[in-house]
């Protein structure tokens, strides 16, 4: 009887250590995902995100993020000796909830700046001269949302909509 009793005990115990081991897989681990973004703009942005998981294991499904995404410096034509240019530069940062092992939403704020630069024809009359440099600043704030997925263990796709630009996200990256 003792050693029926004991054997039951051991099969319970063991299925209760494996549904444990099994429910620990599930959840989600800390991790931190790097990707490099495209943002179809008024002019083509590119940036790199940062996706960090939480590492308190009560908030395990919950993340947050922060973008950098600029456009490559566009020269404007204006008469001589001025010069001119205008570049784009977007900041994304906000949160993240897994809803799976791989598949994470993402929201956030969004500041979208459109900065022109320009000179004018003075220049000081010194060795070495430079022009002095006056700059614009037009910045709009927006709403980021979207999905993130990890194919494999370690490639990340991303998909959103930027509302400050009015455009779409894209990402690839690597999850570690």
């Amino acid at each position: 009887m003792f050693k029926n009793l004991l054997s039951c005990f051991l099969v319970l115990f063991s299925c209760n250590l494996l549904a444990a081991d099994l429910e620990d897989e599930l959840k989600s681990k800390p991790r931190t995902s790097i990707t490099l973004d495209y943002i179809a703009a008024e002019n083509d942005l590119y940036g790199i995100t940062l996706a960090p998981s939480h590492y308190d294991s009560n908030y395990s499904n919950w993340g947050y993020y922060i973008g950098y995404a600029q456009s490559k410096k566009e020269d404007i034509e204006i008469e001589g000796p001025a010069e001119a240019y205008t570049q784009e530069i977007l900041w994304r940062f906000g949160l993240s909830y897994s809803l799976t092992a791989n598949l994470s939403l993402y929201g956030g704020a969004s500041a979208y700046s459109n900065e022109y630069a320009y000179t004018n024809s003075f220049s000081p009359r010194i060795v070495d001269g430079k022009p002095r440099w006056e700059t614009d600043k037009d910045t709009t704030w927006g709403a980021d949302i979207g999905l993130r997925y990890i194919l494999g263990k370690h490639f990340t796709l991303g998909a959103g909509y930027n509302s400050a630009t009015d455009s779409a996200v894209l990402s690839l990256g690597y999850t570690m």
